[in-house]
């Protein structure tokens, strides 16, 4: 006598091949989630973090512009710190100073008070007293200044506290930090009641905007910056919801589908037994009983088995392939609650999904069932045209409200993400409808061209475009996400290095920080004349300049640099007859503004203070336009113009070129010798510290999408082994009427790469669609695209799914033809 559970376990037993490999997808799939949650999460935090570590823990910095003559008195600190959501308010005050008599340059210096507050923005750790100072590491560096030394500021000598360490992969920047008391007494219009210039504001979480908008309410004059505001950060943050949100959906949409496939196979082969089970007299609710027991068991094992090796991968795994990649230690976390949520949510969906299934099958006769079975058609329906049709239209209606909000706005990068997606939900419909056409085309080619084997199994797959597709959408959603993320990386690793190379244009970089005027353009002789060196020029200040268009004074800035060093270099394009000494160059820029051409003659001037206006003081004549700003200037002298000796202008900085940067360093230590205050800068050096910060940042996402790359990889081979695996029956007759095993061999691979092939095809194609329209979030700035990335993956995948492939057709092929067709 059996009972339903029994019936439920010998058939259960019977087909263990489907049992394991649908336990294996749920599996697979519960970590693709889990580990997807875990990047969000810890990517959310790391960002965070790295703000926090940037700007501390203010939120807000009120205060007035250095122009409008103001400072915040006492009376107004007491106010804010009143303010409903404001938990502390730090006072700053800010001053140009002097150091150590230094003539030529000032330095930036901030007064502070000592609370956790202002420690936080400036990182120090020091409390400062009326005779205590701050430095930046490079301003130590400038004036050989160590913990306890003396220096002297303005007209009077303070004790070195602490030195600020340079931030990786940036430039140390030139700061002082000495009590509030002592700086604010500096400023201009200070009073007793004075407390200073700006004031750091902590808010409770959330309520930044709330108090700046109130504070902006109180008093219009005064300058409220949000640090949520801020361009680079709002960037960052904006970049980071938008591949979140992709991410999300995607991953979402492979594992739905790799469930939707293996349920598909499943319910394939339940079917069978219900139709088999009905037709022996089975009432609905026996059968009903049976198969819920075995999709139970099934889900649950998946389930459990997912969540284990999701914490496997998340806590041991993940920080072992970040090692192995030789890149920097990131965070890993994630709470137990998310995971328990994740199981459970992921435990009661698939429980409904599959109720409702058995509910709708279980309730069909024999025959329906076997019909239903063998209905693979696909088909376009009226539903679909109206579903395309709304959703087209209203892709297009978030493009409109984008272009309408600005695209660089929050609310713009959401319509805009918002169309992208549903533009690609569109072409995901589209698409199989379009292989299924090109394929019926391409049919008789492929038979005279590839044979009959070729011929037969593209035909044999038009039918099964509408079940395959679950496999082909796992695909598609991997090289989407593949293509978006490699995308995103490559083109802010390129950024980062556009700006290195923006700050250095050469291997070695001189700076003369302290403006000395004993540096002149004789010195690039003696560097030049260095082994190492292959060429190097100079380049000044930016020093102001008056021009004379029509009756007006224009007041601009101009740069001075060796004009024919730089055609002989190509930075500048090949000027003609001209005198350099009465000569400049401008940008085309700047040209096309003021209706500019060579040979046009500029009078020039300089500002008279005591008349308080500008005055005529010579003529130059244009003598070249180039494409781009020099030295941050749309003019551009040469050091032999006559300019120089009115306006003395220094030297900012030397370029040196070199192959061999250490050694070059080493020769141009005489410099130092002569000039201590000279920073010379490898951007080899920068160019490393700027990668290591940068894989820093990105480490947990590489490791993450390694696994993500894997854990799809496998979890599709496993859905088309099942695929195929099913298939056995269909290739024993075709076996039957002739087929050769080589030609099995053959049929299998042609089936399985068309699939796998239009997968990756179409999902590079969606990918990089997706990437383009979410680049218009940003300006349309260009986008780079990592192509070796997308390459080895593409052939790493298929190789793997031929070498599978090839031995399961191997295998299948070799089987006795009677034991195949028994076992049918």
């Amino acid at each position: 006598m059996f009972t339903m559970r029994n019936i439920a376990l010998k058939l259960f037993r019977a087909a263990w091949a489907n049992v394991l490999t649908s336990i294996s997808v749920i599996t697979i799939s519960i970590c693709l989630v889990m580990t997807m949650t875990v990047y969000i999460w810890n990517a959310n935090s790391q960002m965070k973090a790295d703000i926090q570590a940037l700007y501390g823990e203010m939120d807000l910095m009120v205060g007035y512009n250095p122009d409008q003559q103001k400072l915040l008195t006492t009376h107004q600190i007491e106010e804010l710190s009143t303010l409903a959501g404001v938990t502390q308010v730090s006072r700053l005050s800010l001053a140009h100073t002097f150091v150590e008599h230094e003539k030529y340059t000032t330095f930036y210096t901030v007064g502070v008070e000592n609370d956790d507050l202002v420690k936080s923005r400036y990182h120090f750790e020091a409390n400062l007293g009326p005779n205590d100072a701050i430095l930046s590491e490079n301003v130590a560096r400038l004036f050989n200044k160590r913990v306890g030394d003396s220096i002297h500021i303005q007209s009077k000598d303070f004790i070195v506290q602490e030195i600020l360490p340079t931030i990786k992969g940036t430039d140390s920047p030139n700061i002082i930090l000495l009590a509030n008391d002592v700086v604010k007494a500096w400023m201009n219009n200070s009073q007793p009641q004075t407390a200073g210039i700006f004031a750091l504001i902590k808010t409770d979480e959330g309520r930044a905007k709330a108090v700046g908008a109130e504070i902006k309410q109180q008093d219009p004059t005064l300058r409220v910056d949000v640090m949520s505001e801020y361009d680079a950060i709002k960037r960052n943050l904006q970049s980071l919801m938008v591949f979140m949100i992709v991410l999300s959906v995607f991953i979402l949409l492979i594992s739905s589908v790799l469930l939707l496939s293996t349920f598909q196979l499943l319910f394939y082969k339940i079917k069978e037994q219900l139709m088999i089970l009905r037709a022996l007299g089975a009432s609905v609710k026996q059968v009903g009983r049976i198969v819920k027991l075995q999709l139970s068991l099934i889900i649950s094992f998946g389930v459990m088995l997912g969540t284990t090796l999701s914490l496997v991968v998340i806590k041991s795994w993940l920080p072992q392939l970040i090692s192995l990649l030789h890149l920097p230690e990131a965070k890993t976390e994630l709470p137990i609650v998310f995971i328990l949520l994740i199981a459970l949510s992921s435990f009661i969906i698939l429980q409904v999904m599959t109720k409702w299934q058995v509910a709708k099958s279980s309730r069909l006769l024999p025959l329906q069932i076997a019909s239903e079975n063998e209905n693979l058609q696909l088909r376009w329906t009226k539903w679909k045209t109206i579903i395309v049709s709304i959703v087209g239209v209203s892709a297009v209606f978030f493009f409109l409200q984008a272009y309408l909000a600005g695209t660089g706005s929050d609310q713009g990068a959401l319509f805009i993400l918002l169309g992208t997606l549903l533009v690609c939900g569109i072409l995901l419909l589209l698409i199989p409808y379009l292989f299924t056409a090109i394929l019926h085309l391409a049919l008789k080619p492929i038979r005279r061209v590839l044979g009959k084997e070729a011929y037969l199994a593209c035909q044999q797959l038009m039918p099964q475009v509408r079940k395959n597709m679950p496999v082909v959408l796992s695909m598609i959603g991997l090289m989407v996400i593949l293509t978006f993320g490699s995308s995103l990386m490559k083109t802010l690793q390129h950024n980062d290095l556009a700006y290195t190379e923006s700050q250095y244009e050469t291997a070695i970089k001189i700076d003369n920080e302290l403006n000395d005027p004993t540096i002149t353009p004789a010195i690039i002789d003696e560097i030049e004349a260095l082994p190492s060196v292959q060429y190097a020029y100079a380049q000044s200040n930016n020093a102001y300049i008056a021009l004379q268009l029509g009756d007006e004074w224009l007041a601009e800035n101009y740069t001075t640099i060796d004009i024919e060093k730089f055609m002989q270099l190509k930075k500048l394009p090949q000027i003609g007859e001209g005198n350099l000494q009465n000569g400049l160059v401008v940008t085309k820029g700047f040209a096309e503004r003021y209706h500019l051409s060579v040979g046009d003659r500029i009078t020039i001037g300089s500002y008279d203070f005591a008349a308080q206006q500008d005055r005529p003081s010579g003529e130059l004549q244009i003598i070249g336009i180039t494409d781009s700003p020099i030295h941050r200037a749309d003019i551009i002298v040469d050091w032999s113009s006559f300019l120089t000796a009115q306006d003395h202008p220094l030297i900012e900085d030397i370029m040196v070129e070199t192959s061999h940067p250490e050694q070059a360093l080493a020769e141009l230590s005489f410099l130092e010798e002569r000039w201590p205050a000279l920073k010379l800068t490898n951007k080899a050096t920068i160019l490393a510290q700027s990668n290591e910060m940068f894989f820093q940042r990105w480490s947990l996402f590489v490791g993450v999408f390694v696994i993500l790359i894997a854990a799809t990889g496998l979890g599709v081979l496993q859905t088309l082994l099942h695929t195929i695996y099913t298939k056995r029956s269909d290739y024993a007759i075709q076996r039957l009427i002739g087929l050769s095993p080589n030609g099995l061999m053959k049929l299998i691979l042609t089936q399985v790469l068309s699939f796998v092939l239009y997968g990756l095809i179409v999902g590079t194609f969606l990918g990089f669609v997706l990437t383009r329209m979410l680049g218009f979030i940003d300006d349309g700035s260009p986008m780079s695209y990592d192509f070796l990335t997308l390459g080895l993956t593409s052939i790493a995948f298929l190789g793997s799914t031929l070498i599978v492939f090839t031995l399961l057709g191997y295998w299948m092929s070799r089987q006795k033809l009677a034991n195949e067709i028994v076992e049918i």
